[in-house]
């Protein structure tokens, strides 16, 4: 690729470059309306689902190690 066409010197007809006339459209943002204090996060739901989940693990890990200790002991 010819740095000619990349640089735009006017010498290169074949490439395709931007009006510089052109319209520029213009969009308007929106902003978010702001939230109550206090709403959002995670929610106490997953929360709940989060601090069950790891006990549960825990358990089962736990009761793992106790089988495998009994096993080499025995």
């Amino acid at each position: 690729m010819e740095l000619d066409a990349l640089f735009g010197d006017g010498k290169n007809s074949d490439v395709d470059t931007i009006d510089p006339d052109a319209e520029v459209q213009e969009f308007e943002i929106e902003e978010v309306p702001e939230e109550d204090e206090g709403v959002g996060g995670i929610g106490w739901q997953m929360l709940t689902l989060f601090v069950c989940g790891g006990l549960v693990i825990t358990a089962l890990a736990v009761a793992f190690m106790v089988w495998v200790i009994e096993g080499l002991v025995f």
